[in-house]
C-alpha cells in the first residue's frame, strides 16, 4: 500500500452529473489535502478541456492515456455503465480505484476484480455514498436493543431525475461524435445481455436502469446494516410491465435476511413529486429505528436517526440522532484516502458490490417482464 503524507494524485474519468456536482467540489472543498486532479478524460473532449483548463489538469478523452500516466496514483471513474472493465484495466495499470456503481451487472466479475485487487495490494472501492452515513452505523450499533428484528422496511418515493438537477448547472458540450455513442450503448447493452442470460424472462432496461442505477443503494444499506448474512429473495412486484409503461416503475420487493427479519423495499417513481424521499425504519420487539436519509444531491446534509423505545415506567422514550460532519459522498472519498494510505480495510467493496448484483439478479427475475 501506498504510504504517504502527500496528495493522491488522482485521475477522473468520467465529467458528468455525479463528478461535477459531488465528487469535484468534495475534493476541491474539505478533501483539498488528501487529493491533487493531475489528468481527467471525458468522451466529449470539448468537456475534459474546459474542466481540465480548470484544474490546471492534463485532459484528454482517451481513458487509455489516464491509465497510462505514471503520475497517476488513484483513479476516479464515473463513466455511464459498469465500470468493471476500465476499473479492472486501472488495476492492471497498478493504479488504486475508486469506481461509481454499478460495477458489474455480473456478481461473477465483481468478485474476480477484488480479488485481483487484493492480489495486487490495491484498493477497490465502489461509490455506495449511504453505506458512510454516521446514522447507518449508528443503527446497526443500536439494533441488539430493539431485537430480536422483525422487519426492515425501506422506501424510496423518486421524483424525475430533472426535479433534482435541473439547478446544478452541469456543463455539457455536444461534440461527441454519433458512433461514438452508439459503441458505448451497444457495449452497454452487451454487458445486460451476457449478465442476465442464465435468467429468461428479464426485462432488460428494468434490470439496468433501476435495479442497477437505483435499487442497489437500498441492497447496499442492507449489507451495510447486516454485513455477515446473506439477503434472500421472496417475491416482487411491478406496477406495469415494461411493455405497458411510459416510465420508470413502482416496484414492491420482498425479502430475508438469512436468520434475521424480513426486509421490505418500496420503490416508487413519482414524476412530479415535489422532493426526493428515502427512509429505513427497522423494527423490533423492543422497538424501532427510523433513518432519514438526504436527498442524493443534498451536500450539506446527513441521515438523521430516530430511536422509539419502552423506558423502565413502561413510557415511549423518543430520541433523535443528528450527526454533524462531513456528508456521505465526503466520507466515502475520506475513506478510499485512507484505505490507499494505510490499508485501512474497503466498507464498500467490489466483493459487496458482487453480493449486490446476485441479489438484484434474483430480484429482477422475480419481476420478470
Amino acid at each position: 500500500m501506498t504510504q504517504t503524507a502527500a496528495p493522491i494524485r488522482l485521475g477522473i474519468i468520467g465529467l458528468g452529473l455525479i463528478t461535477q456536482s459531488v465528487h469535484l467540489p468534495n475534493i476541491l472543498g474539505p478533501l483539498r489535502g488528501r487529493f491533487s486532479v493531475v489528468h481527467v478524460c471525458d468522451l466529449s473532449a470539448d468537456l475534459a478541456r474546459a474542466i481540465g483548463e480548470e484544474l490546471g489538469a492534463r485532459h484528454t478523452s482517451d481513458a487509455a492515456a489516464v491509465l497510462a500516466d505514471a503520475e497517476v496514483d488513484a483513479v476516479l471513474i464515473c463513466t455511464p455503465g459498469a465500470h468493471s472493465e476500465i476499473a479492472r484495466q486501472a488495476l492492471e495499470s497498478g493504479k488504486h480505484v475508486f469506481a461509481e456503481k454499478p460495477y458489474s451487472y455480473d456478481p461473477a466479475i465483481a468478485a474476480r476484480d477484488a480479488a485481483f485487487a487484493a492480489e495486487k495490494g490495491l484498493v477497490l472501492q465502489v461509490g455506495y455514498m449511504k453505506m458512510y452515513e454516521p446514522a447507518i452505523a449508528e443503527a446497526r450499533r443500536r439494533m441488539q436493543a430493539i431485537g430480536p428484528l422483525r422487519l426492515v422496511r425501506m422506501t424510496v418515493l423518486h421524483p424525475s431525475d430533472e426535479r433534482q438537477t435541473d439547478d446544478l448547472g452541469i456543463k455539457r458540450f455536444s461534440d461527441v461524435a454519433q458512433d461514438q455513442l452508439e459503441a458505448a450503448r451497444a457495449q452497454n447493452q452487451a454487458e445486460v445481455k451476457a449478465a442476465i442470460a442464465a435468467e429468461a424472462g428479464i426485462d432488460p432496461v428494468l434490470f439496468r436502469n433501476v435495479l442497477h442505477g437505483s435499487v442497489c443503494h437500498q441492497t447496499a444499506v442492507l449489507r451495510a446494516l447486516f454485513p455477515k448474512d446473506s439477503v434472500e429473495v421472496v417475491s416482487g412486484h411491478q406496477d406495469a410491465p415494461g411493455s405497458q409503461r411510459s416510465e420508470p416503475p413502482k416496484l414492491q420487493l420482498l425479502g430475508r435476511i438469512a436468520g434475521g427479519p424480513d426486509w421490505v423495499i418500496s420503490w416508487n417513481w413519482l414524476t412530479h413529486f415535489p422532493d426526493y424521499e428515502e427512509w429505513v425504519e427497522i423494527y423490533g420487539d423492543h422497538g424501532s429505528l427510523r433513518i432519514d436519509l438526504p436527498p442524493p444531491y443534498k451536500k450539506a446534509q446527513l441521515a438523521s436517526l430516530t430511536a422509539r423505545t419502552v423506558g423502565a415506567d413502561g413510557q415511549t422514550l423518543v430520541e433523535h440522532w443528528e450527526p454533524k460532519g462531513a456528508n456521505a459522498f465526503t466520507q466515502e472519498l475520506a475513506a478510499f484516502a485512507n484505505s490507499i494510505a494505510t490499508g485501512a480495510p474497503v466498507l464498500s467493496d467490489a466483493g459487496g458490490a458482487g453480493r449486490d448484483a446476485a441479489v438484484l439478479l434474483r430480484l429482477a427475475a422475480v419481476l420478470g417482464s
